[in-house]
C-alpha cells in the first residue's frame, strides 16, 4: 500500500496507538503529545544543497542517542515540506531533535523538525515508524501507519469539508485534529510519515497522565467525541460509497494470534487486576476471572462491527490522556485536540466512550458524573446530527447507546486491566521499549510482570479496583 498526501491550508484542522497503538496504545505509543513534552536534543543538522549563503552542518548528537540514524526518507519528507511552505531551496536549514522518552511504545518515534531561513523559524513534528529493527519486526508499525495515514490524507479532510458544505462552523463541529503537512506511507519499502503542527506553539498542553481527569476536561472529550460520531454517522447515510473506504477492522484482529506474547501480558495484568479487589468481592472476581479465560474472544467481541450494526462509525480509537491536548483560557480548558488515529476503526462508539471513561476518570468521579458524562456526549451528538439533516432518533436513539453500553462497555477494563498500569507510573519508570524489543528476539523470556510491578501500587490498586467494581455495578460485565 503506497500512499502519499500532502495536505494545504484547506484541510488545516483545528489540530487519537489507526488510522496508533496496539490495543490502542495499548501499546501506548509515540504519542504526538510525547513529543510535544520531551526536552531538545539537536541529533542531525542539515542545509538544504549547500550554497555560500547555507552550508551544511556536521550531525550533532549525544553520546546514547549517537547509533540512532534517521532514515534518508524522513529528510526528504521534510524537504518537499520545506518547498511547499516557501523556504527558499538552498537558503534554509533543516535540523532535528531527537531523544524519545521511555516508554514510547512499539508502534512510531518522534522527532521535532525546525526549518531555519533568515529570521523565518518553524517547527513540526515528524512520526515515523521505529528505528529499532527489533521493535519494526515485533509489532506491525507499517500497518496502522498506514491507517493513520489513510485518516490524515482522507478521512479528515473528507469530514472538514463534508461539515462546512453543510454550513457548520468550526465552533458547532468537529474539526479537532492537528494539521497536517504530509502523510506518506509504503508498506513494502517499510517507510511510513506523518508531519504535523507543533501544537505547543499555540499554547495547547497535555493533562498530567498521573492524575485522573477533573469535570471540565472530561466535558471537552465527550462533546467533541460526540461531534466526531455524528458527521461518521450521517456520512455513512449521505455518502455511503465514499465512507465505504473508512469501513476499516479493529487492528487488534491481526495484533493479536492466538498464544502471542501480547495475549500472555494481557491475561497476566487481569491477574494483577484481580488481586486489587478484596477477598470478599467475589461477584467481581469471578466475573473477572471469565474475562482473563476469555480474554482474546471478549476482545474480538467488542470490536466485531457486525454485533453493533447499524450503530457502528468510525472512531478514534486510542482515547487516553496522551493522545489529547488542551488549550486554556483564565485557566480553564476551551478547546480539545485529538492525536493519534492509528487505531481509527469502524465499531461501536461505546468502544471510544468506555476507553476515556474508565481509563481516564476515577471511581469517585463516576459516582457523581457518568450519566452526566453520557447526557454531555448524547446532546452533543444529536445537536450536531440535525445540522447536518439527520434526525438523532433515527440515527441514533438514545435507547440504542444505553443498549450498546450494556453490551459492549466491557471495554473500558479491558484496556483499563492494562492502561491505568501505565497511567500509575512515572515516565523515567517506564520500560525501555528498544531494550525490551531486542532482549525478546535474542530470546529472553518477556517480563509480564513489569507493567504492574512499575507502577505506584497504591493508586493502581485504587483505581484499578474502582473500574472493575464500576463496570459490575453498571452491569456491563
Amino acid at each position: 500500500m503506497v500512499q502519499e498526501t500532502h495536505t494545504g491550508e484547506e484541510t488545516t484542522v483545528a489540530a487519537a496507538s489507526v488510522v496508533s497503538e496496539v490495543l490502542q496504545e495499548s501499546v501506548s505509543v509515540v504519542e504526538e503529545s510525547e513529543a510535544h513534552k520531551n526536552g531538545d536534543v539537536i541529533a542531525e543538522e542539515r542545509s538544504a544543497e549547500p550554497t555560500p549563503e547555507s552550508k551544511s552542518v556536521p550531525p550533532q548528537a549525544s553520546p546514547a542517542e549517537s547509533s540512532k540514524v534517521l532514515p534518508q526518507y524522513l529528510y526528504d519528507a521534510m524537504e518537499q515540506v520545506a518547498r511547499e511552505q516557501g523556504f527558499t531551496e538552498g537558503k534554509y536549514t533543516l535540523t532535528f531533535d531527537i531523544g524519545s522518552n521511555k516508554g514510547d511504545g512499539f508502534v512510531g518515534e518522534m522527532f521535532k523538525a525546525h526549518l531555519v531561513e533568515g529570521d523565518r523559524r518553524e517547527v513540526y513534528l515528524c512520526k515515523i515508524p521505529p528505528i529499532n529493527e527489533a521493535r519494526r519486526k515485533q509489532f506491525p508499525s507499517l500497518m496502522i501507519f498506514a491507517r493513520e495515514t489513510l485518516a490524515y490524507s482522507k478521512l479528515l479532510p473528507l469530514m472538514f469539508a463534508y461539515q462546512r458544505e453543510k454550513g457548520v462552523s468550526e465552533a458547532d463541529g468537529f474539526f479537532n485534529a492537528p494539521k497536517c503537512y504530509h502523510s506518506y506511507c509504503n508498506e513494502a519499502a517499510e517507510e511510513s510519515i506523518i508531519i504535523m503542527e507543533d501544537l505547543r506553539l499555540q499554547s495547547y498542553r497535555m493533562w498530567d497522565k498521573m492524575k485522573t481527569v477533573n469535570y471540565e476536561h472530561a466535558r471537552l472529550v465527550m462533546e467533541q467525541l460526540g461531534r466526531l460520531h455524528a458527521v461518521s454517522f450521517a456520512l455513512k447515510r449521505d455518502r455511503p460509497q465514499e465512507f465505504e473506504q473508512f469501513k476499516v477492522a479493529d487492528p487488534m484482529h491481526e495484533m493479536m494470534p492466538e498464544g502471542s506474547p501480547f495475549e500472555m501480558m494481557m491475561k497476566k495484568v487481569i491477574g494483577d487486576a484481580i488481586e486489587t479487589l478484596d477477598p470478599s468481592e467475589t461477584k467481581e472476581r469471578s466475573k473477572m476471572q471469565h474475562l482473563h479465560d476469555n480474554f482474546r474472544q471478549e476482545m474480538l467481541r467488542c470490536s466485531n462491527s457486525d454485533l453493533a450494526e447499524p450503530y457502528t462509525v468510525l472512531g478514534h480509537g486510542d482515547c487516553w490522556v496522551n493522545n489529547m491536548m488542551y488549550r486554556y483560557k483564565n485557566g480553564v480548558p476551551e478547546r480539545i485536540v485529538l492525536l493519534d488515529w492509528q487505531i481509527a476503526r469502524y465499531v461501536t462508539p461505546v468502544l471510544d466512550l468506555a476507553y476515556f471513561i474508565f481509563c481516564g476518570t476515577d471511581e469517585e468521579f463516576r459516582r457523581r458524573h457518568y450519566d452526566e458524562m453520557m447526557g454531555i456526549y448524547y446532546n452533543s451528538l444529536a445537536a450536531l446530527l440535525e445540522k447536518l439533516g439527520h434526525n438523532p432518533q433515527e440515527v441514533f436513539p438514545r435507547t440504542a447507546l444505553m443498549r450498546q453500553l450494556r453490551t459492549f462497555g466491557r471495554f473500558g477494563v479491558l484496556m483499563a486491566v492494562f492502561l491505568v498500569p501505565m497511567l500509575c507510573t512515572r515516565n523515567e519508570d517506564l520500560l525501555d521499549m528498544d531494550e525490551a524489543a531486542e532482549k525478546y528476539r535474542d530470546g529472553q523470556e518477556m517480563d509480564l510482570g513489569m507493567l504492574v510491578r512499575n507502577a505506584n501500587q497504591t493508586a493502581y490498586a485504587v483505581r484499578m479496583r474502582g473500574v472493575i467494581k464500576d463496570i459490575v455495578r453498571y452491569g456491563y460485565l
